[in-house]
């Protein structure tokens, strides 16, 4: 049930274009992505899945028995607070109210919380959501910063076991997660959340 429910949640993620000791870990259990300014480590043993569209980067991170992490990149150019507030609006808020509604739907007593977490160096902000599905208990954490001129919202989805099996590829991810400024902005057509969920399904 609880596999289920996060495929679900999986559906609504592009809306927004939706720990172990890493330090020890060998360099060479590790791969890198490097893609259109976007860049980060993760181990060699978890599947990638690029899911990027005109708009933006969609990277989905997951394995079986391991919590999924999720990285949501608008192409977006953020030159001023006015622009990161429209952007954080538009990507993290819709798509964390959105999750809210899938979980309450399937568990009423969810827990919603404010929480906090080092990406690059850098505090990012953003929600913890609980609940109890099927007997068990799990997470969505949904994180948002500014890196380089990008926002950039990661997310932690999976039942507690899942997100303790994962805690090592989530640091390294966060820890070497990098945005480069880009040498000309691109331009970024508006698109309905129906486009965006439908893009997610395919």
């Amino acid at each position: 049930m609880m596999k289920r429910f996060f495929t679900l949640l999986m559906t609504v993620m592009t809306l927004a274009l939706g720990q172990l000791a890493f330090a020890q870990a060998p360099a060479q259990d590790l791969k890198h992505f490097a893609g259109k300014g976007l860049s980060f480590d993760y181990p060699a043993t978890i599947e990638l899945d690029d899911r990027s569209g005109a708009n933006g980067q969609h990277l989905v991170i997951a394995s079986t028995s391991r919590a999924q992490i999720m990285i949501v990149s608008r192409y977006t150019q953020i030159n001023s607070a006015e622009q990161l507030a429209a952007v954080r609006h538009e990507v993290v808020d819709s798509f964390i109210e959105t999750m809210w509604q899938q979980i309450h739907d399937t568990d009423p007593n969810v827990s919603r919380t404010p929480a906090q977490i080092e990406v690059a160096g850098a505090q990012a902000t953003g929600v913890r959501l609980r609940a109890v599905l099927n007997n068990e208990p799990g997470n969505a954490e949904i994180y948002s910063l500014q890196l380089g001129p990008r926002l950039v919202m990661l997310s932690l989805i999976g039942t507690d076991t899942e997100i303790a099996a994962t805690a090592s590829a989530w640091l390294a991810i966060r820890r070497s997660l990098k945005i480069e400024a880009s040498a000309q902005p691109v331009a970024v057509a508006p698109e309905s959340a129906a486009t965006l969920s439908g893009a997610a399904q395919r």
